[in-house]
């Protein structure tokens, strides 16, 4: 998420939320915004645009913005200008004289519900993990194949955006894709059928992916500037045919593409275990969600908590909550299932095909439940618009 705050006066009025948040920027007028908008786009926006006049207030009327965008407008105690900013869509506006720091702070906060609703009901899910083999892949595909499986009636996309050589295809029955993640950055379009042709692939009734990267030297792809506007865009064309997107971004990185995606994300589940090592890097990542205003969308999960030399939850909570406005606790956790997950590794298969009835995959079970159907089944209900049009399509290629 980045503020936005643009004004010719008191600019200092809002250091402090440099505290709280990480992309914090200052711009003079609406004409410099409207430029910097055009490159962030894909971006989380909070504006904080301080007026003075009618004058001032218009100049935003006729912008196309799009609904990633919460405009919060501060002003003179001037109801005129509060009844206009409402009636051209402003989210909020604020008299000079109740403006502070703290109120803004949670504007800012609220904004990321506003925006989660304008998105739609589609839900994106990213994985990440504190370091490799933590366990981020297994978890990410075997649960997407569970929700496809258990709920018929969702389109379920895995996608796999991690920055080092991909295995997850392997699991989905694509031993040498032709095609990978790289080349949905080389499509003129987005457009369904081209997407088929180009790295889409179905695994099952309602499973689909697009396999990782196939070598290391694509990461250099991953990493330009203008793929990265070609990836967000589409992940938010397919959200018009799919109910539920689940990405495995790999092992954490503060890199650009990483940052990006879990900005646009409805749920953010970081993967780790409960050693101190463990604890050390996370809470690095820890300070990363707190500035990114990311708090409210980011379940910490621990993989094999029954593994010796843990530290309990309760201390992992003092640790990654020192320091911190927030209070981070461990939200769910998996247990140590090594003998049914090491089968199933090495020989390239998901563990709830192979077994249903394991620890792992009963755990699995229950996250399913808590984080993407626990709430109201309406909310992730797709239209007729949303779901029928991937089935037109697909049939050509089944």
């Amino acid at each position: 998420m980045i503020i936005a705050y643009v004004s010719r006066i008191e600019k200092e009025c809002f250091d402090r939320l440099r505290e709280y948040f990480d992309d914090v920027v200052n711009m003079d007028g609406v004409d410099e915004f409207i430029n910097f908008y055009a490159s962030h786009r894909n971006r989380d926006i909070v504006l904080i645009y301080r007026v003075e006049s009618m004058t001032d207030l218009e100049a935003i009327n006729h912008i196309n913005f799009s609904n990633n965008l919460y405009i919060i407008v501060i002003g003179p105690e001037d109801v005129h200008l509060s009844l206009r900013a409402g009636k051209m869509g402003v989210d909020k506006y604020i008299s000079r004289i109740e403006v502070n720091p703290e109120a803004i702070k949670q504007m800012v906060a609220h904004s990321q519900i506003v925006i989660k609703e304008r998105r739609g009901k589609s839900n994106i899910a990213v994985f990440t993990g504190i370091s490799g083999g933590i366990g981020t892949t297994t978890i990410t595909m075997n649960l997407a194949a569970m929700i496809a499986a258990k709920h018929p009636e969702k389109n379920v996309l895995f996608l796999d955006f991690a920055y080092t050589k991909s295995i997850s295809n392997l699991f989905f029955d694509a031993f040498q894709p032709q095609k990978s993640i790289i080349d949905i950055a080389t499509l003129a379009r987005l457009d369904l059928e081209d997407l088929f042709t180009n790295g889409l692939m179905k695994y099952d009734k309602n499973l689909f992916f697009i396999p990782g990267i196939q070598r290391h030297t694509d990461r250099d792809t991953l990493e330009k500037p203008e793929n990265i506007q070609r990836f967000l865009a589409f992940i938010n064309f397919a959200k018009q045919f799919f109910d539920l997107i689940l990405i495995d971004v790999g092992m954490f990185e503060d890199v650009e593409l990483e940052i990006d995606i879990q900005e646009i994300a409805d749920q953010i589940f970081v993967v780790t275990e409960l050693s101190i090592p463990a604890m050390s890097i996370l809470k690095t990542y820890i300070d990363i969600i707190d500035k990114s205003g990311w708090y409210n969308k980011t379940h910490i999960v621990v993989n094999r908590e029954d593994s010796f030399g843990t530290v309990t939850k309760e201390e992992a909570t003092v640790i990654l909550s020192k320091n911190s406005p927030h209070k981070f606790e461990v939200d769910f956790s998996l247990p140590n299932d090594a003998r049914h997950l090491r089968s199933c590794w090495n020989e390239a298969m998901l563990v709830c095909e192979e077994f249903p009835d394991s620890i792992f995959v009963k755990r699995l079970d229950q996250m399913i439940e808590r984080y993407f159907f626990s709430m109201s089944m309406e909310q992730f209900t797709p239209t007729k618009k949303a779901v029928n049009p991937i089935w037109a399509k697909v049939k050509q290629w089944l």
